[in-house]
């Protein structure tokens, strides 16, 4: 399944197959899979830093509440820290960004959360005054009862790339 979304300075795919282009993004996804074992997902208590050093930098942990949904940082890597300008670490979604980035943010989180598995997110970004990125994001689920997914911990890799025109 492919779902895009456009804005002025965005591009946003979603990608159910999980045509991962970085490396390292499949190396977590089967980092994710042997944490799961023959559960449906893994809980965050399964998760062990020490034993994704090489991807600490871009690796991202979301919050999730429920009823109403809100996003919120819990860590976000330096490596996407440093290129994004900011430190989001704390902050819940809707108080940093725009609703209709929001709006696309939330229906891969609400895609994931129907259909409890990762999703591939990948696209195109401008920062005024840094670059033009493509990036791409793998999302996987975390749930500590194995019920409701409480966590997502997410690999965002940046790509610097040629603005078009």
């Amino acid at each position: 399944m492919m779902m895009n979304l456009r804005t002025p300075d965005l591009w946003v795919g979603m990608d159910a197959e999980l045509r991962c282009e970085d490396p390292a993004l499949f190396q977590l996804l089967d980092y994710w899979n042997d944490k799961r074992g023959g559960r449906e997902m893994p809980a965050r208590a399964d998760i062990d830093p020490q034993e994704l050093r090489r991807h600490l930098g871009n690796l991202i942990l979301i919050d999730i509440e429920h009823e109403p949904t809100r996003l919120r940082y819990r860590l976000i890597g330096t490596r996407i820290t440093g290129l994004m300008g900011r430190d989001s670490t704390g902050k819940y979604y809707d108080e940093i960004y725009e609703p209709e980035l929001l709006a696309s943010i939330y229906r891969s989180f609400e895609w994931i959360f129907a259909n409890r598995r990762p999703l591939r997110t990948h696209g195109e970004a401008f920062y005024p005054d840094r670059n033009f990125y493509s990036y791409e994001t793998l999302n996987l689920p975390l749930s500590s009862d194995g019920v409701v997914i409480d966590m997502v911990l997410g690999g965002l890799y940046f790509h610097p790339r040629t603005p078009p025109g």
